[in-house]
């Protein structure tokens, strides 16, 4: 390990600076079997891995038993979820990695179950007395099961997000991949046994439920104990000074993340909205191909660089370790998801139906801005680190304004919804690169070395799109050449991908040897 370094929020050694110690449920200790950064995102990328495979290997069976108007009530209903589910939390879940006591991150856990018992009555009150009126806003009139289920969902993802910042703290991942992988399984299982026995518009959601709650009986079984101690040991005044200690969780994370949440699913609500609940499934079966590989990336990424950031911040091997991965990240991306741009439309035609032609027009709009999310969905985690949530609040403010403008203006003056979605992405791009550049800001990092690196991720992207498309003019069946297109756009993105994973694992072996 690294000499202790000064924690952002309490001046004292961070958790990620020393040994930890892992607790029973009998409060007898043990010492921690400590894995390498390498070690712990194979195991994440590994489960992260498996559990985005599963939805994804099913997609071609779930559009054939389901219509559009069900996805896009599962995306719908998932949108609110996500929203509800900050609201819940107050995103203090992030807070329960920080403290270097167990007793402090007990007091953040305990608020967090105070603050979403309220919401969740809240939320059982508001779905009683207007149920219907809300069914028929979201565009769905007639079927309100799903706002019920939005209690036991959020319920459910609240304890989720506390277990997994406790095994974290643990670092216990490969028990957060287990959870991940049990959740889309129980998912797929249950969405596929309601299609087979007769698929009805709210079946998605109902099997959205069952997997997040058998996720949350696997993480449960390694951190459980520390969500009971903390709810036994309830303590009013010591949760008040917690709250106020991380307040800039609840004044910077929780309404950026709200915010971000609407706006994200902004085409989500506004179609529905509309009563375009087609295009909302074209458009959350879009999303779910297009970020499979970003969510991937930050579930792997995502807690163990939020660690090693600690332990790094103020040394330059966080601006290596950083750089590194977004390199990773641009190169081997960019031929993907080039291949989504070019051959999209084929590419969604074969592989869920004609029906489903249009999503893949979507998804040859959208590529570019997926590939670009994907630089973005990890290194967020430095402005935590740096304690500028602010920062990364103003920009997620003016951004998300800016799309909502982009989403609805196009609607609103009577063009067709393609059209909405063009503007969507060109919004998006410009998003992530301008949170690139606040990362790199506030962490200390020089800009002028993200400017090349966005330059040589950009440089890929087009040659990868050129090549791609001169392999689309060539003369022959469609779909022999699109399998050729993926072949040649898989094995470019697998030899970049292991040459700059070496360097990365270079970076962390001096790390781990210096230590």
């Amino acid at each position: 390990m690294t000499a202790p370094q000064s924690c952002p929020c309490c001046n004292n050694w961070c958790p990620s600076t020393r040994q930890r110690w892992q607790h029973d449920s009998d409060a007898s200790t043990r010492p921690e079997v400590r894995m390498s950064f390498r070690a712990n995102v194979i195991a994440m990328l590994s489960g992260t891995a498996a559990a985005q495979a599963i939805p994804l290997a099913l997609s071609p069976v779930l559009t054939r038993l389901y219509s559009p108007e069900a996805i896009g009530l599962q995306t719908l209903f998932m949108g609110w979820t996500a929203a509800l589910g900050v609201a819940a939390t107050c995103r203090y879940d992030l807070a329960v990695v920080l403290p270097d006591s167990d007793d402090e991150a007990d007091n953040i856990a305990a608020m967090v179950m105070t603050i979403a018992t309220v919401v969740l009555l809240v939320l059982a009150a508001v779905v009683a007395l207007a149920g219907s009126n809300l069914a028929d806003l979201s565009g769905y009139a007639g079927h309100t099961a799903w706002l019920w289920l939005l209690v036991p969902m959020v319920f459910g993802i609240t304890l989720t997000l506390l277990g997994t910042s406790y095994a974290s703290r643990e670092r216990s991942f490969i028990r957060i991949a287990k959870a991940a992988v049990f959740n889309q399984a129980g998912y797929a299982i249950i969405a596929v046994g309601i299609g087979l026995f007769g698929a009805h518009a709210e079946g998605l959601v109902w099997a959205k439920m069952g997997g997040q709650l058998l996720g949350l009986v696997v993480i449960l079984g390694a951190v459980g104990y520390a969500l009971r101690r903390a709810a036994l040991n309830w303590n009013w005044a010591r949760m008040r000074q917690a709250g106020h200690r991380y307040r800039q969780f609840l004044y910077y994370n929780t309404p950026y993340s709200l915010i971000g949440t609407i706006a994200r699913d902004m085409p989500i609500f506004v179609f529905t909205a509309l009563s375009a609940t087609a295009a909302a499934g074209f458009y959350g079966l879009t999303r779910t191909v297009l970020l499979a590989p970003t969510l991937l990336v930050s579930g792997a990424l995502s807690q163990v660089f939020f660690r090693e950031a600690v332990a790094l911040k103020n040394t330059p091997r966080l601006a290596d370790l950083t750089e590194g991965l977004l390199k990773l990240g641009l190169l081997a991306g960019a031929p993907l998801f080039a291949f989504c741009t070019v051959w999209g439309d084929v590419l969604f035609e074969t592989l869920f139906g004609a029906t489903w032609l249009q999503a893949g027009h979507f998804a040859m709009i959208m590529a570019p801005a997926a590939w670009m999310s994907l630089q973005t969905g990890w290194p967020e985690r430095l402005f935590e680190v740096s304690m500028r949530q602010d920062v990364s609040f103003k920009v997620q403010i003016t951004a998300d304004i800016i799309t909502a403008v982009a989403v609805i203006a196009p609607l609103a003056m009577g063009f067709d919804v393609i059209i909405s979605i063009a503007a969507f992405t060109v919004a998006n791009l410009l998003y992530h690169c301008v949170y690139l550049l606040a990362i790199y800001r506030v962490s200390g990092f020089k800009t002028t070395r993200l400017a090349r690196l966005l330059g040589l991720g950009w440089s890929a992207f087009g040659l990868s799109c050129l090549v791609l498309g001169a392999l689309r003019l060539l003369p022959g069946h469609v779909l022999a050449l699109a399998i050729a297109a993926a072949a040649v756009a898989s094995a470019t993105a697998a030899v970049s991908g292991r040459k700059l994973w070496r360097d990365v694992a270079l970076i962390m072996q001096a790390k781990e040897t210096a230590s």
